[in-house]
């Protein structure tokens, strides 16, 4: 039997061969697919929100996918392996699609699955990582997570830029890397799921009241990430659309909304990982979204080209942080055994917020201009920041 030291090498081997083919399809995912159906099949609005919220709105599955996985014992990782072949077979359904409908069903069903992954990964992060080296064990794949999307978004930026029609041999890559995530990820150790530890979707809903800390933190990320998500597709719609005076070409969307932020990440997300490990919970989460706040306030104020990469790149040092901080946050104040519990909350509520952001972002558009959807954004992240500071002395957030 492997030893705890030769899982956590293993473990952290081969989610470093995951990332770059991760890396891969979030960028098809949160950029390529809405230019598609935007500039290629110029679909409604409606359209639009749901491809811009399909990530969220597969987290509300989340809790149910997790107890599924643990009435059948099934190991973390192989649920993983099937989970992207999964995605693989939908990737390849969008390459094939010949009109906006069905385009937009295997793009948001793809997502939808994909992100099912989640808390089975941070399951597998709980047991194989001591809790004080988690954050730089997570560093590591996610810089390389983020130099295969700038790469991605360069190459992809330039072939849309050639012919829109290119977007099939871009789906057709992201299918190949679902592949490559399903063969690393069923590589990784786990221990099969156990229903004495994952309750049924309602039993994990539950600790939302139950555990009042946890709701109260729940509640002020809600906030927050409908603050922040509001926002993220109206930067492509700022970008691309004509009728707000900037009719960015492909590359300089691709440069703008993945290579900037991307890099930001690269950069700083090493940075984050050693802060998430040794600074207090709430130094660490509003510093975060400070950057989120800034790069909000300068993005849709400008069509300055230099100040609008500047944006980005606050936004990505946040993204970077943000990474770390939203995947691993539970193991501060979740028993290592129901981390994929806590988890699952956590990621369907994320779920709610992200299906419903997009809707509200695009209703406030048609209502009012992009500077009500980013005030109304700002205004939420601002409200979230104080009342995270509200609990800064809780006795589980305490240093060990």
């Amino acid at each position: 039997m492997a030893t705890n030291s030769e899982n956590t090498e293993r473990t952290y081997h081969y989610d470093k061969w995951r990332s770059p083919f991760y890396g891969i399809l979030e960028a098809g995912w949160n950029t390529f697919a809405l230019v598609v159906a935007i500039r290629y099949f110029e679909a409604p609005d409606q359209i639009k929100a749901f491809i811009a919220g399909a990530g969220p709105m597969g987290f509300l599955l989340t809790p149910l996918t997790l107890y599924v996985a643990a009435r059948m014992r099934i190991r973390p990782s192989r649920a993983c392996y099937a989970i992207f072949l999964f995605t693989a077979a939908l990737l390849l359904g969008a390459t094939t699609a010949q009109s906006l409908l069905l385009f937009a069903v295997f793009a948001v069903s793809s997502q939808m699955i994909s992100v099912q992954q989640g808390p089975l990964m941070l399951q597998i992060y709980a047991e194989n990582y001591e809790s004080r080296e988690r954050g730089a064990r997570l560093s590591t794949p996610l810089i390389l997570m983020s130099s295969a999307a700038i790469a991605y978004s360069v190459m992809g930026g330039w072939l849309l830029d050639l012919s829109i029609n290119y977007y099939r041999l871009l789906f057709t890559i992201m299918c190949l890397a679902a592949i490559g995530c399903a063969w690393a990820s069923s590589k990784i150790p786990s221990r099969p799921l156990s229903t004495d530890n994952v309750g049924n979707p309602w039993q994990n809903l539950s600790l939302m009241w139950q555990d009042r800390f946890f709701g109260y933190l729940l509640a002020t990320w809600m906030l927050l990430g409908l603050g922040n998500l509001i926002t993220m597709p109206m930067r492509i719609e700022y970008l691309a659309n004509p009728d707000f005076g900037i009719n960015a070409s492909n590359k300089t969307i691709a440069f703008l909304m993945m290579i900037v932020p991307y890099f930001a990440r690269v950069l700083s997300t090493k940075l984050w990982g050693y802060l998430f490990d040794r600074l207090h919970f709430i130094t660490t989460r509003n510093l975060l979204n400070l950057c989120f706040l800034f790069g909000i306030a300068l993005f849709f104020f400008t069509r300055n080209l230099i100040c609008l990469s500047v944006a980005m790149a606050l936004t990505g040092m946040a993204m970077g942080g943000g990474k770390i901080i939203w995947g691993l946050w539970v193991t501060k104040i979740a028993p290592d055994e129901k981390a994929s519990s806590y988890m699952s909350v956590h990621m369907a509520l994320t779920g709610l917020r992200g299906s419903l952001a997009p809707f509200i972002g695009y209703y406030i558009l048609s209502q009012a201009d992009m500077a009500w959807v980013a005030s109304v954004g700002l205004a939420l992240i601002t409200i979230s920041i104080l009342l995270f500071e509200r609990v800064r002395s809780h006795e589980r957030l305490k240093q060990v």
